[in-house]
């Protein structure tokens, strides 16, 4: 495994443990480092397939992590951390990461689509296929939306804050490690 590569998978493992914010508090809620990385793994890694691999892999192992500790009232038994819809999303996110360096309007534009493709699809899914109780109908889908509001300034926050520092500190350490050019 190559300099290049074994530190990108030390910054997707930073992504996984930084993703434990959530137990600082409920004020914390979708404060998440994950749309980050899966873009970053999608700008630096080479390979698409390689970068969807440990995009699934990192939401997967957290998910597993969480949904086994914090969230095991809502998961009966055991998890096995898989959820369809979200790693769908950054498995596509990762697909993003290619446009991201380009410029400093790709990067905020691929963020901002990152963050809110993120709460339209997710809110979507809440609304079309759970029991939760909003009707099937506009009115209900816009009530999810609105429900879910809340928790989309903490995802465009930790969405920007976790790509500035992905992306930066890697920046900084390609300027000062030849290898991981």
């Amino acid at each position: 495994m190559t300099k290049r590569n074994t530190t990108i998978i030390a910054f997707i493992l930073l992504a996984i443990a930084s993703r434990l914010l959530i137990l600082a508090g409920p004020g914390w809620a979708n404060f998440s480092p994950m749309a980050s990385m899966a873009l970053f793994v999608g700008a630096y890694l080479h390979n698409r397939k390689q970068a969807i691999a440990w995009t699934l892999v990192a939401v997967w192992g957290s998910n597993l992590i969480l949904n086994n500790t914090l969230y095991d009232a809502f998961f009966p038994g055991f998890s096995f951390g898989f959820d369809a819809v979200h790693m769908g999303l950054f498995a596509l996110i990762s697909l993003l990461g290619t446009n991201t360096t380009a410029s400093a309007s790709r990067f905020i534009g691929t963020n901002l689509a990152a963050a809110m493709g993120f709460f339209f699809v997710s809110n979507f899914a809440v609304w079309a296929g759970s029991d939760i109780a909003y009707s099937k109908d506009l009115a209900g889908l816009l009530s999810c939306y609105a429900a879910g509001i809340p928790f989309l300034k903490n995802t465009i926050a930790s969405q920007f804050l976790f790509s500035g520092l992905f992306f930066g500190a890697f920046e900084v350490l390609k300027k000062q490690v030849p290898a991981l050019r």
